[in-house]
């Protein structure tokens, strides 16, 4: 559903009542099976449009053509444009259309970010190979699926959002998805990554680990990538924060 939604003919309450209903019929679906994306940045993306629509009377609008399941919306990726002229019959229809969505996309976001939390918490991240090298922008991670008995395993690469944005985005490649039939992970590393040598024996391996049941590419993947960066920034954070507290030490000495 578009963010201009509101405008188009006709502009009427009850028109856009179903609408909306129908909208929220097919995102509570996704969300009843826990598939929080890519419905979960359109939602997002709805919420922020009704609030500049409430206080600016603006459309917020992207362009953006999604390269994966998950990609996120960066600031820069958002327009703004002003809202189509209207007569006045049609300029109160719209104020009624606005008063009637903002407080149900509101709703359905709150729920959708409730399953987001609820997933997020579920998680866990081990570090379990080459602890020097967290920082590193490549790399993987693997999580072992015993609800379908399958071990699935990815590459990851770090890469900056945009060029010269301060944002990352990790690119993942699932290189395995079966059962592990007798294999170790290191043989599993260096029969199907793609990355060199040196890298492979460099790069650090995370586990995911999750106690609920959820759709992989949906739902687990997105929080695995989202709990992969958050935990390389912190670490980031924290080694800036020693190198700053040392200068300072070593300044009054």
């Amino acid at each position: 559903m578009d963010t201009d939604w509101m405008f188009e003919k006709p502009i009427d309450r009850e028109h856009k009542e179903y609408k909306l209903l129908s909208y929220f019929q097919k995102m509570g679906e996704k969300l009843d099976n826990l598939e929080l994306y890519p419905g979960f940045i359109e939602l997002s993306l709805h919420l922020m449009n009704l609030q500049t629509l409430m206080k600016e009377r603006k459309i917020i609008y992207t362009d953006k053509k999604l390269d994966s399941i998950d990609d996120e919306l960066l600031v820069k990726d958002l327009k703004v444009k002003d809202i189509p002229q209207m007569s006045e019959e049609e300029y109160v229809e719209f104020v009624k259309i606005l008063s009637y969505s903002a407080p149900r996309i509101m709703e359905y976001f709150n729920f959708a970010k409730s399953v987001w939390t609820l997933v997020f918490d579920s998680l866990e991240m081990k570090l379990k190979k080459n602890k020097k090298n967290s920082q590193s922008k490549k790399g993987f991670f693997y999580y072992n699926n015993k609800f379908d008995n399958k071990f699935y395993l990815w590459e990851y690469n770090i890469k900056p959002a945009a060029k010269g944005s301060p944002e990352s985005k990790t690119i993942s490649n699932l290189i395995y998805n079966e059962s592990l039939s007798g294999l170790t992970i290191p043989k599993i590393i260096s029969t199907f990554s793609t990355m060199d040598d040196k890298e492979v024996k460099e790069s650090p391996v995370f586990e995911m680990v999750c106690t609920g049941s959820f759709p992989i590419d949906e739902t687990l993947l997105p929080l695995f990538k989202r709990r992969l960066i958050s935990y390389i920034n912190q670490q980031k954070r924290l080694e800036e924060f020693h190198k700053t507290k040392q200068d300072l030490t070593d300044g009054f000495q």
